[in-house]
């Protein structure tokens, strides 16, 4: 007979088995930030944590959009991590199912937009989210 001590274990053992450790993985937090270009400006910066950057463009727009950030590289001779900036891989999602995300150089996205509408910009690898980064996206 079970004691009602072993019921939080048990809990607990379910949710471990129904993937607790997908919930760990920092490829699950999303956060967008809104690309806002002022009248006449061709180019939007930012500088943080963001995973997903959002805006409007319009058909037939150049768009090149960079991507770098923090990362860290472990040294196995000395067992010390080492934090460093590296290219992120960006990709871009819009209107009617587009999706592009094969870039010219490391961190370098550059395409036209196939129609009018709101593009979502992301990058992987997903375990650089959460960390330190730079986007700049310009529009012509």
């Amino acid at each position: 007979m079970r004691s009602d001590r072993s019921l939080p274990v048990l809990a607990f053992a379910a949710i471990l088995a129904c993937g607790a450790p997908a919930l760990a993985s920092s490829c699950n937090k999303d956060v967008a930030v809104r690309i806002e270009m002022a009248p006449g400006q061709t180019c939007w910066t930012y500088r943080g944590a963001a995973t997903t950057f959002v805006g409007d463009f319009s058909n037939g727009q150049a768009i090149a959009a960079h991507m770098t950030g923090e990362a860290a590289d472990y040294d196995p001779r000395t067992g010390q991590v080492a934090k460093v900036w590296r290219p992120r891989d960006p990709n871009v999602e819009g209107p009617g199912g587009f999706f592009f995300g094969d870039a010219e150089a490391p961190g370098l996205l550059t395409f036209r937009t196939p129609s009018t509408g709101t593009y979502r910009f992301s990058f992987s690898p997903c375990a650089m989210w959460g960390a330190p980064g730079a986007v700049r996206i310009c529009a012509r």
